[in-house]
């Protein structure tokens, strides 16, 4: 809990909702953050070649954490609903676009925002190592610009388990909000 409070709840632009069952159990979670806080990459990438640079201050962009739903809730619209809440709010605290990254193997999660009118932008490609203590490192090494930029071994690769082919993409989304 002391992160979401550090994280989200002391941060201005920030917020942490649940979904919660019978008034005792969490079934579902969304976080806001402004993208400076979220996604510093993308934050910086937004302030120095963004598509949206020209007419969206990247102050007014935040990122969407953590959306998760118990498996045994999903496909029940509680997802849609956190979404919706988070987007409220974005609104009313003067957002004007909203980011977030997910794994391109999660394809549920890829179907969900491709549904709620999240547009896709670049791939981030990683290869994966171990380290000394079979910790995980991530090295980046290829960024596709958009998802047609793609090789065929790439687009074979995408949506496989990581451990198996020891890479992982990032898929990035967008969505503008008035």
């Amino acid at each position: 809990m002391v992160d979401i409070e550090q994280n989200y709840l002391k941060v201005p632009g920030g917020h942490w909702w649940v979904a919660v069952l019978d008034q005792q159990y969490i079934i579902g979670q969304i976080g806001i953050q402004p993208l400076s806080v979220g996604d510093q990459k993308s934050y910086r990438d937004a302030l120095m070649n963004s598509t949206f640079s020209s007419y969206i201050d990247p102050e007014q962009i935040c990122e969407l954490r953590r959306l998760a739903v118990l498996s045994k809730y999903q496909r029940q619209q509680i997802g849609s609903k956190l979404l919706q809440t988070l987007i409220e709010y974005a609104k009313t605290f003067g957002y004007k676009a909203i980011h977030l990254t997910t794994l391109t193997s999660m394809l549920s999660a890829c179907q969900f925002y491709d549904k709620h009118g999240f547009k896709r932008g670049k791939i981030e490609q990683y290869n994966l190592s171990f380290d000394s203590d079979n910790k995980v490192i991530y090295t980046k090494s290829t960024v596709f610009e958009n998802p047609s930029a793609l090789t065929d071994d790439d687009r074979h690769l995408i949506s496989q388990p990581m451990y198996e082919i020891h890479r992982i993409y990032v898929q990035h989304y967008w969505m503008l909000i008035n």
